[in-house]
């Protein structure tokens, strides 16, 4: 809110508060009204003619009784409105021209008891209407000049030693009129300072309130993420023990029939790695903002036959059945990030899945998509629909099943779906399943796609000069001797000057470079790549490995210019980027290669 609009809302308020305090002292004022008509009227009715009295004191009683119908509809309102003060002012007005009329028709020169009680009763009434309206000013006026006025003008106009009292009525207005606006300014004040106490407590308490529900959130994250390194550490370091036993046995496996098996279960402890640090790779680049959409044309059923593909054998293995409605939709989307937003809630629909099964299809809502994932689990209870897109939140999982994941799946799929602007939904009945809905907008018209550059085991490398450069010695030798099974001539470095000193002596000259982007003595990759380019005069085309997650890292690696690649790298997608590279001949695009 700005100030202009802060300000007008706390006049507002004012104004509010003054129209209230002006009715809320209402009745009392016309209980005097009548009080003050009636002893005049008996004091007067040996003085005055009595018709003339009466039909006063009833104009008196009938202008009472019309300013209490007022003040009555006023606290019956169902709406703010002016009409109501602008109402009552003219209602006032109309009863201080009754008052003023007295001293007028009541006006008897000769009569001096007389004409000095009715001087100090419309006085006393000038004077009561100042106290009595004192937060409406239009009422002050409308009552105090018509009933002063009148019998000030009677005095000046009928001469003698009488109209000296006229300008002393007058004087006495105008002191009535000053003090008036000084009780007003005063009460106006004091109602803008009590405002202004009011929104700043309030504003304290706001502020105390948003600072005591952050300290609860940062807790709760901190709380949550202490949990989840305890357990994770726990997930991380069960499929490297696997691995490292499968070596063990690998290497004092004397039988050749059976190494295969080992190595296809060696092979199976390294994808689960995989996956648990992909999963935390993919929270750390949404939190470095590195997911960048390329929208195209997606062919929706392209996407559901790839991922019937890769889920449904998970599956059949676990019995339940996994199907999908077919469809010639096509919608404006990323493909891959829609893809891994499909395969996250068809995974965790199968995870959660005893019986029965899981449906993927899709319903039109107007010119958007419905992308639904139906299963029938066991559903999720209204109370944690908002907790399940949080990270390292799960339910079901007190033991830590690392089969069961490590609670990111919904989280990243509720990231990716904000970088994508596509909507996302929940619906579940505990007992009876649960669906998510992603809303993508339908495509009217074909748009160029880019095509993903994808993991190949065919890529033609033979005689491709590759300069490798980190600084963990058993990386090094890993990747030398993948290199080297592809037809690569390769050379491994720990440092730029390292390599520059071996390039010289070999007669090396790399036609890519691939670097760790985190080296010894605070350097990086990319410094070490762009002293290898200076070196040999020409832009080797390179690429960068990092196995770092921080989103600064990653932020910081990414603004390289470089292709990043993360470790741990399938050797199909490393072949793959070099194949581009090799290709091109010529840096790579600022960005990750695509993968199916």
């Amino acid at each position: 809110m700005t100030e202009a609009s802060a300000e007008a809302a706390r006049r507002r308020r004012i104004e509010d508060l003054q129209v209230e305090i002006l009715f809320k002292h209402a009745p009392l004022v016309l209980v005097a009204n009548l009080l003050v008509a009636t002893g005049m009227v008996w004091f007067l009715l040996p003085m005055a003619a009595g018709i003339t009295l009466a039909v006063w004191w009833i104009l008196v009683a009938a202008t009472v009784v019309f300013r209490l119908a007022v003040v009555i509809g006023y606290r019956h309102r169902t709406v703010r409105s002016t009409s109501w003060q602008r109402l009552m002012t003219a209602a006032t007005l109309v009863s201080g021209m009754v008052w003023g009329a007295a001293g007028v028709l009541f006006f008897d020169p000769g009569g001096g008891v007389s004409l000095i009680f009715i001087t100090i009763i419309l006085a006393g009434m000038t004077a009561g209407s100042v106290t009595s309206h004192f937060s409406w000013p239009p009422a002050q006026f409308a009552f105090a000049l018509p009933t002063m006025m009148p019998i000030a003008l009677r005095y000046l106009f009928e001469g003698g030693g009488l109209w000296m009292l006229g300008p002393m009525c007058l004087f006495y207005l105008l002191v009535m009129v000053g003090f008036a606006r000084y009780i007003f300014q005063t009460v106006t004040n004091s109602i803008r300072l009590q405002i202004e106490k009011q929104e700043l407590v309030q504003r304290l308490h706001d502020e105390k309130s948003a600072s005591e529900s952050a300290r609860a959130q940062a807790e709760e994250a901190n709380a949550a993420k202490s949990k989840f390194l305890a357990a994770a550490s726990h997930d991380l370091r069960q499929p490297l023990q696997a691995a490292n036993l499968l070596v063990e046995v690998l290497r004092r496996e004397p039988d050749p029939a059976k190494v295969a098996d080992i190595v296809e279960h060696l092979g199976g402890a390294t994808h689960a790695l995989e996956e648990l640090l992909n999963e935390l790779l993919d929270m750390s680049k949404l939190e470095a903002g590195m997911f960048r959409p390329e929208v195209g044309v997606v062919d929706l059923q392209d996407v559901f036959d790839a991922m019937a593909r890769e889920m449904r054998p998970i599956a059949d293995e676990k019995g339940i059945a996994l199907a999908f409605a077919r469809t010639r939709m096509k919608v404006l989307t990323d493909a891959p990030m829609l893809g891994r937003i499909l395969r996250n809630m068809v995974a965790n629909a199968i995870r959660y899945t005893q019986r029965g099964g899981v449906l993927v299809g899709c319903r039109r809502k107007g010119d958007h998509l419905a992308i639904a994932v139906y299963d029938t689990g066991p559903g999720i209870a209204p109370e944690h629909h908002e907790a399940i897109f949080r990270e390292f939140y799960q339910l079901g999982n007190p033991e830590r099943d690392r089969r069961k994941g490590l609670g990111l799946g919904l989280a990243i799929v509720d990231g990716l779906c904000r970088v994508l602007g596509h909507k996302l939904e929940l619906a579940s009945r505990v007992g009876r399943g649960t669906a998510f809905f992603v809303h993508a907008p339908i495509a009217v018209r074909d748009k160029a796609v880019p095509a993903p550059v994808r993991e190949t085991a065919s890529a033609d490398l033979r005689d491709c000069a590759v300069l490798v450069i980190d600084d963990e010695p058993s990386v090094c030798h890993a990747t030398i001797a993948v290199l080297a099974r592809w037809g690569c001539r390769a050379l491994a470095a720990e440092s730029a000057a390292e390599a520059l000193a071996l390039m010289s002596a070999a007669a090396f000259e790399p036609d890519a470079i691939v670097a760790d982007y985190r080296l010894r003595e605070g350097r990086t990759g990319a410094e070490a790549i762009e002293e290898i380019r200076h070196s040999v005069g020409r832009p080797v085309p390179a690429l960068i490995l990092t196995g770092d997650t921080a989103p600064e890292r990653l932020v910081e690696a990414r603004a390289s210019g470089y292709l990043l690649l993360h470790k741990p790298i399938q050797p199909g997608r490393l072949r793959a980027a070099l194949a581009a590279l090799n290709a091109a001949g010529a840096p790579a695009p600022e960005s990750e290669p695509a993968v199916p």
